[in-house]
This record gives structure tokens, C-alpha cells and sequence, in this order.
């Protein structure tokens, strides 16, 4: 069943936000911070909940459709758990993070791959949808688990030599959590119970299992303006039932107030006497500045705020960001189940806001997205209507903003849903706008290939590989198509 956007949005955000109406000093008490949160969060909503603390106390905690204490999957946050598990037992000597992998797994096929190489995604090792989607479409009701990684690396070639080069990579976490538990003897979530979570206060938090599932979260159809339960979308079927019990690099199930304690724990040195926030790979562009990547999280390269360990986390139906400024000890954790437009805006205004300055660029405020509604066009009127609509808009800049990265995500949103035809046209504009990615034309080639026009969709992927010699799924894609 699908849930009316605009509907349900307003009724359970305002719900939420009288809910949550004691947490937050009221603006006309004279806290200036205060008025500045009220507002951030009328322009840029988000369905969860917002925690900023300084120096221990704490100055927000709101809840949107949620109470300020209830729990959120982490995501990619999950991470910083798996890397402080490892460190812990690099402490105590039981491991080095300079061990081949293979001295532990003897059948792991890559004896170059070592744990630092893992902690830091600098190992080459293809990720979980290159790894198991072919895999899933021989048998789609197949479950995966960490013990399946290894025998499904067998085969697969690494995209480079091992620390020559940065790519974020899920299955090496999964290696690194398979690592805890065999080392300590006891399964992972025992672990992260026993060693993290227990002794940092962390009450509320613990990783997913099959008997404490969290409800609730809904997915959203960008180009249709709708919701459904992430547990009845087929588009991240593969997610939600497949690779939902790979542990490691996502499962971490958490409370914004928990989060909070977990950075104390870590400030205080009571986890981990080393600092698993040091700069270790070369700095990559990302959604919130570039960063370097340390153990477990990444550092921004901009340290006019001071030294700041951040990391993002995104599942199906659910957005998490934590932000540790370590210098003045200032903390922010925004959690969300509702894939909230506006949650990236949320973040950084938050920041912006708890550090005195424009950390990050001033969102967008009074433009709206040029090719959200280009798509809608595409889906419900046709392409010569949606080509007018973006020929008459494209050139005001003034009310409407264009990224590539969203006209790439709702192409592929039609595709995945099945309109061709939309779909191509779509990525097709985007190779026109942005002929500089190498993305738009792996993109454009997948629906090419969708759509029955293998000739084009080999000479698409050959140009994005032409540009990008690390895109290994379009290697393996003209490998096949040319094989036949």
C-alpha cells in the first residue's frame, strides 16, 4: 500500500513537532539558537529525530513524528562500530591492522588484502551488488550472509592493487566484523554488546537481528511524490531481504541520546585509548565536503571549525548523520525513517548553525528542483510536453535548480519501475548536460540496454570506462555483451 506524500507528511510532522514541543526552548524565550533550530527545521523538515549537544550538555532535542528516545538503523554509521571492534582487538594485541586478511581466513582468495586495506576502502574489492546481484538473479529468494562472502569472491578480479586507490566498499566491513567474531570467539553483536555498547552507556542500541526488526520506514517514489514500507517496495527488495543480514558495514541500530554518549565514551579515551580519527587516504569528494577517511570515519579536509570526525549513513527508508567537531566537543545527530528531501539541508544548516559560522554553503532557499518535475512530465504527459516544460525553465536559474546527481537518480527511479521509455530520454538529457561524467553515460548505457538497443548501450559503456577506468560493473557488462 502507498501513502499520499503531501498527506502524510504534514499530518505526522506536525504531529511530531507538537510532540516534541518540550524539548526545545521556546524562540520568544530569548535564545537567539533556539529561534535559529525552530526555523531551520520549518524550511527544511525532516521525519525523526535532531540531537545537538555542546561540551556534554545538550542545547536541541526535537523530535518530527518520533519521541527524542526512540531508535533508528545507523546505516554506514555502523561502520565506526566495526573499525573501534578491530582497533580494540589491535590493542590488546590479538591482531595488527598490518595482518593479511588471509592470516585469519586462509580461503580468502586475495593475500595483497590486509585489514588496514579494509578499514580504509582501499582494498579493491568489488562491492555487494557487484558481488551477489547475479547472484540474486539466479535465485531471488536467496538470503546472504557474511560466511557467504568469501566462496563469492571466488572468481572476481580486484578493481585495483590493493592500497593504490580509495573506493568506499560495504564488503570489506563485512570482512572486518566476520574478522571480530572469529578472533574473540564470540558472534558480532555479542561483541559490540559486551565491548562498546555496555561499557559507553549505550542502553538503547544494538545490531538488527531477525527478533528486533525497526518498523516504520517508508521509501520514497521521488518522481511520483509517494511512500510505501520499505518491506512491499520490489525496488529495494534486493536491500531489505537479500543483503539485509550482512553485518559490519550497516545493522547498527541506535537513539540519537545513545549516539551521544558513544561521544563521550570515545572523548574520554574509555573505549579506545588511540584516536581512530586520523586522516589515512587522500581526500574524496563528497555530499558534505571532501574528506579524508580514518578508521571507521571521515575526516573533512576544511578544519576552519576545528578537527571534525563525521559519517552519514543511508538504508532503504532511513537517512542517519553524525557530526563530532572534536575540538570544541560540539556534537550533532539528525536521524530520519522517512527519506526526507530535505534531510542534507537539515545537516548542514544544523552545523552551520552550532558552529557561529557558514561552515557549509547556504542551501538553495526559494529554488525548486528543474527536473523533478521535467520527470514528472516524462512519466504523465510524454516526452514532447516534458522537452517544452524543460526549454522554457532551463534558463531561470533564479527559481529552479538542476543537478546532475538528481536527474541521474530519477532516471534510474523510472527504469527501475519499468518506463523505458521515460527513463532513457531522461539519462539521455543528462549526457547532453553533463558530458564531462562518466556516470550519465554508464547511466544512459543501462537503459539502452533495458530498452532492447545493445549496439548503442556497449558504445555508451565504453565511453564511460574510456572516462573512468575503475567503473569494473560496465567491464563486466561489455565483457558479457560482447561475448555473445
Amino acid at each position: 500500500m502507498r501513502y499520499i506524500l503531501f498527506v502524510c507528511c504534514c499530518v505526522q510532522l506536525c504531529a511530531g513537532h507538537a510532540r516534541g514541543q518540550d524539548n526545545l526552548p521556546a524562540p520568544d524565550a530569548g535564545a537567539v539558537s533556539a529561534k535559529g533550530y525552530y526555523n531551520l527545521f520549518a524550511s527544511h523538515p525532516i521525519h525523526g529525530v535532531v540531537l545537538i549537544a555542546e561540551q556534554g550538555h545538550i542545547i536541541v532535542q526535537q523530535g518530527f513524528g518520533h519521541q527524542v528516545g526512540d531508535a533508528f538503523q545507523l546505516g554506514s554509521i555502523s561502520k565506526s562500530f566495526t573499525a573501534l571492534a578491530v582497533l580494540q582487538l589491535a590493542a590488546r594485541r590479538q591482531i595488527s591492522v598490518q595482518d593479511p586478511l588471509v592470516k585469519y581466513f586462509p580461503d580468502f582468495p586475495f593475500p595483497g588484502i590486509t585489514i588496514r586495506h579494509l578499514l580504509t576502502h582501499t582494498s579493491g574489492l568489488p562491492d555487494k551488488e557487484e558481488l551477489f546481484f547475479p547472484l540474486i538473479e539466479k535465485d531471488s529468494t536467496r538470503r546472504f550472509y557474511n560466511e557467504d562472502i568469501i566462496p563469492a569472491l571466488r572468481g572476481h578480479q580486484l578493481a585495483f592493487a590493493p592500497g593504490s586507490n580509495w573506493r568506499y566498499n560495504n564488503v570489506g566491513y563485512a570482512l572486518l566484523a566476520s574478522l571480530v567474531a572469529r578472533v574473540s570467539g564470540m558472534a558480532f553483536g555479542q561483541y559490540l554488546h559486551r565491548y562498546v555498547f555496555t561499557p559507553a552507556g549505550m542502553t538503547h542500541t544494538y545490531l538488527l537481528d531477525s527478533t528486533r526488526m525497526v518498523p516504520g520506514y517508508l521509501v520514497r517514489h521521488h518522481y511520483l511524490g509517494d511512500m510505501e514500507s520499505i518491506y512491499q517496495s520490489k525496488k529495494v527488495r534486493p536491500w531489505t531481504y537479500n543483503l539485509r543480514w550482512l553485518q559490519g558495514p550497516t545493522n547498527v541500530v541506535s537513539t540519537a541520546q545513545d549516539l551521544l554518549k558513544y561521544d563521550q565514551a570515545l572523548s574520554t579515551h574509555r573505549l579506545l585509548r588511540a584516536d581512530p580519527c586520523v586522516p589515512l587516504t587522500a581526500a574524496q569528494p563528497g555530499e558534505f565536503g571532501p574528506a579524508a577517511y580514518g578508521y571507521g570515519w571521515f575526516i573533512p579536509v576544511d578544519t576552519s571549525a576545528g578537527k571534525v570526525a563525521m559519517h552519514t549513513g543511508k538504508e532503504p527508508g532511513a537517512f542517519s548523520f553524525f557530526w563530532r567537531d572534536i575540538t570544541h566537543r560540539r556534537v550533532v545527530v539528525l536521524l530520519d525513517d522517512y527519506e526526507s528531501p530535505d534531510f542534507g539541508d537539515a545537516c548542514r544548516g544544523s552545523v552551520n548553525l552550532l558552529s557561529g559560522r557558514p561552515y557549509f554553503p547556504e542551501a538553495d532557499h526559494g529554488r525548486q528542483s528543474l527536473f523533478l518535475p521535467y520527470v514528472q512530465k516524462l512519466y504523465r504527459e510524454g516526452i514532447n510536453t516534458a522537452t517544452v516544460f524543460f526549454n522554457e525553465h532551463r534558463a531561470d536559474t533564479a527559481h529552479y535548480i538542476a543537478t546532475e546527481w538528481e536527474l541521474n537518480a530519477l532516471g534510474l527511479e523510472l527504469l527501475e519501475d519499468g518506463h523505458n521509455a521515460a527513463a532513457t530520454e531522461a539519462l539521455k538529457l543528462a549526457t547532453l548536460l553533463y558530458p564531462g561524467s562518466w556516470n550519465t553515460y554508464d547511466s544512459y548505457g543501462k537503459a539502452l540496454l533495458q530498452s532492447g538497443d545493445t549496439a548503442n548501450a556497449v558504445r555508451m559503456y565504453e565511453k564511460s570506462v574510456t572516462m573512468f577506468p575503475g567503473n569494473e560493473p560496465a567491464k563486466k557488462i561489455l565483457a558479457v555483451l560482447k561475448s555473445r
